[in-house]
Order: C-alpha cells, then sequence, then structure tokens
C-alpha cells in the first residue's frame, strides 16, 4: 500500500473550508474557536519569551557576573524570599495540573468538532470526559518521566557549577560546562517529540474512534509501527516542514497586518479564532493520514464506538397459530 502525503493535507485543507468558509459562520468561528482554544493554546501555547543580553570586556565581565550570581544567592538564602518562591512554585504546579486537565479533555473536542464537521462544547464535554482522563493521567505520567530523565542528565553540570559558587571560585566562563548538555539532550527531545506527534495524530484518534483508554490505543498504535515504521516517522519530518511553512504564514500574516495580527495572536481566546484555519487543518491532518491504512483507523466522519445506539434485542418470531 503506497502511502500519500499530499492527500491528506488537500482532505484537511477541504474540511476546513468547508467547516469555515462555505459558508462563513461567525457563530461557528467563535465556538469552535473556544474548542481549539480548550486544545491546542492550554496545549502548548502558554508562553514564550527569549534571552538577549551585551557583550563586555572579558575581565569586566567576569567580575560583575561574579558579583551577580553571588547576590542572586544571596538573595535566595533569605527564609521568606525561599518561602515565597516555593509557593509559586507551588501555585504553578498546580495551575500547570488544571490547565492539563482542562487541555486533555479539550483534545478530543476539538477533534469530535473537526470529525462531525460542527461546533459544540457543552455536550461532548461530558460525553468524551473518560477519554480526556485518561489522556490527562498519561500526559502527568510522561511529563513526569521526561522531567526525571532531563534532571538525571543535567544534574552533574549544575552540581557542578554549585560546587564552584559554593567555594566562590566560579567565572561566567565556566558556564561552557554546560556546551555538550545540549547534545546530550537532543536525543531525548527528539523521543519526547515524536511521542508528542503521534500521540496527538494517532492515538487520540484511536481513542476517540473506538472509545478505548490511552494505553490500548497505544498498544493499538505500536503494532500497526511495528508493521510500517519508515511512514509514521517520516510523518515526523513531514509535520516539521508543515510547521515551518504554517510560521511563515503567521509572520506574513502580522507584518501584512502592520503588527495588529501579532497582537491579537497573542491575546488567548482571540487568537485560536484568528488561527482556526490552520488549527482545523492540522487537527484533521492527522486523522487523514492515518485512514489510509485501513478502515479501522478512519475517525472522521466515522461512527464513534461512544455514540452509537445501542443494538436492539431480538425478538422470537411468533408461533404460528
Amino acid at each position: 500500500m503506497n502511502v500519500s502525503y499530499i492527500q491528506p493535507l488537500r482532505l484537511s485543507l477541504e474540511r476546513m473550508a468547508r467547516m469555515l468558509f462555505r459558508p462563513g459562520r461567525g457563530g461557528l468561528w467563535f465556538t469552535l474557536g473556544f474548542a481549539a482554544f480548550l486544545s491546542e493554546y492550554l496545549s502548548w501555547g502558554l508562553g514564550r519569551g527569549g534571552l538577549g543580553g551585551r557583550m563586555r570586556g572579558p575581565r569586566t565581565s567576569d567580575v560583575m557576573g561574579t558579583d551577580v550570581l553571588e547576590k542572586i544567592v544571596d538573595f535566595f538564602r533569605n527564609p521568606i524570599i525561599t518561602a515565597v518562591v516555593i509557593w509559586i512554585v507551588i501555585c504553578a504546579v498546580i495551575a500547570y495540573v488544571l490547565i492539563a486537565w482542562i487541555s486533555s479533555r479539550g483534545r478530543f473536542i476539538f477533534l469530535d468538532n473537526v470529525a462531525r464537521e460542527r461546533a459544540a462544547i457543552v455536550e461532548p464535554w461530558h460525553r468524551l470526559a473518560r477519554l480526556g482522563n485518561s489522556l490527562f493521567l498519561w500526559r502527568m505520567i510522561v511529563s513526569a518521566l521526561v522531567l526525571m530523565i532531563v534532571g538525571a542528565i543535567a544534574a552533574p553540570f549544575l552540581a557542578a557549577i554549585a560546587a564552584m559558587l559554593h567555594a566562590h571560585s566560579f567565572r561566567p566562563s565556566d558556564l561552557l560546562v554546560l556546551l555538550p548538555l545540549p547534545l546530550m539532550l537532543l536525543p531525548v527531545a527528539i523521543v519526547a517529540g515524536y511521542v508528542h506527534l503521534w500521540r496527538t495524530s494517532f492515538v487520540e484518534v484511536i481513542m476517540y474512534r473506538d472509545d478505548v483508554g490511552v494505553l490500548t490505543a497505544w498498544k493499538r498504535f505500536l503494532a500497526l509501527f511495528v508493521n510500517r515504521p519508515l511512514p509514521f516517522l517520516l510523518y515526523g519530518v513531514y509535520a516539521l516542514m508543515l510547521l515551518v511553512v504554517a510560521i511563515t504564514v503567521v509572520f506574513a500574516f502580522g507584518i501584512c497586518t502592520l503588527g495588529i495580527g501579532f497582537v491579537l495572536l497573542v491575546i488567548p481566546y482571540v487568537g485560536s479564532v484568528v488561527l482556526l484555519p490552520l488549527e482545523v487543518t492540522f487537527r484533521a491532518l492527522g486523522p487523514e493520514f492515518f485512514a489510509q491504512f485501513g478502515p479501522e483507523y478512519a475517525a472522521l466522519n466515522a461512527p464513534v464506538a461512544s455514540m452509537l445506539p445501542a443494538a436492539p434485542t431480538p425478538t422470537s418470531a411468533p408461533t404460528p397459530g
């Protein structure tokens, strides 16, 4: 069986056009935009940032860097500051867990809307609760495992820097000890990226179509992956290329609107409504690609197991009198 990468994109674009522009419906945009906000924005759009600085001479940089670091260490040794930091960390963890729980259910709400080409929130929120809870537990466990792996890799490097700080022998140039760290974390990032992509594009599709938990869905996907790994590995490269194209389109949109588009995109919910054509297209892309492997993997416009009516109980034929 030949696997196409262009046909799923074409079908996804056609589905997006039908839903949003044939005809254009404002009410659908705002409702579907809220579903996209629950699914996409809360899943990966929590914030972005950058770091910058100025170059200085080597001797001045070393002195200033050491003084600044010592002041920072002394600042956090204050018990009140330590208590405030701990409280902020606890609040951040609680917020992350709450957002992950909401977005896990939102993933299926948005998928349900794209599959049925409609816009609904309340009904699928209740109907798909079990699937969302299963996905939420999976995300929490995987996040903890990734954090532990990253921590185990980074711990020796951070311990070395901490020892230098404690001995008052640290100089900013000693940060070069961290250079091997990105290379060591790269394999973890690649594996975690593929796990995330396969989960969002295929595992969630199996969960939704067959009304099964996340472990059962992973088992079914991996059984298919073992037999045909190459298409799913190439799908990761394909998805990355499409992401670059999408970012380019968004950047061009912001430039052409004289920066107004950038302002709209950073506003929660409003950004999801503005990006709705891209979000619908990408949400449909994984299921459309997956459907090529057989009707048992088709989820868009397919009967959902949890919505199928119960089969009528057969009745005995009347006995002829």
